[in-house]
């Protein structure tokens, strides 16, 4: 089962601190994995972001923002009593587009910029 949230519903741009509005959907999601009475499950929290370089004293690069993102979510989900054991938090910068950065002539293609800036929840059983 995966959840893909486009990083803007979770986070202010440039910012690792959840949204108000984004935490009764993290609660059910929360709600679900410890509800669903699995105890050999995985959740992978993946922080993606896109080309654009940020260079600010908290995040010298999407490598720390990305990874940010993905622990302020497993730091949630824990705080909803998702079994940490059960838990990682990944960043992927801009590594792993959903779509690409770039057209053919190498111009950025500026309006998949929203698309890759995301958070994925993936639970495995």
């Amino acid at each position: 089962m995966t959840f893909d949230f486009k990083s803007g519903k979770v986070f202010s741009s440039g910012s690792a601190e959840i949204l108000p509005e984004a935490e009764a959907t993290l609660d059910r999601i929360a709600q679900l994995i410890t509800f669903m009475g699995v105890t050999n499950y995985k959740v992978e929290v993946e922080g993606h972001t896109d080309d654009v370089p940020i260079n600010t004293s908290r995040f010298p690069s999407n490598w720390e923002l990305s990874s940010a993102r993905s622990s302020a979510v497993v730091r949630f989900l824990i705080s909803r009593g998702v079994d940490p054991d059960r838990l990682a938090a990944i960043g992927y910068a801009d590594t792993q587009p959903k779509k690409p950065h770039k057209d053919k002539e190498g111009n950025a293609i500026i309006e998949h910029r929203s698309e890759n800036r995301r958070i994925v929840i993936r639970i495995q059983r």
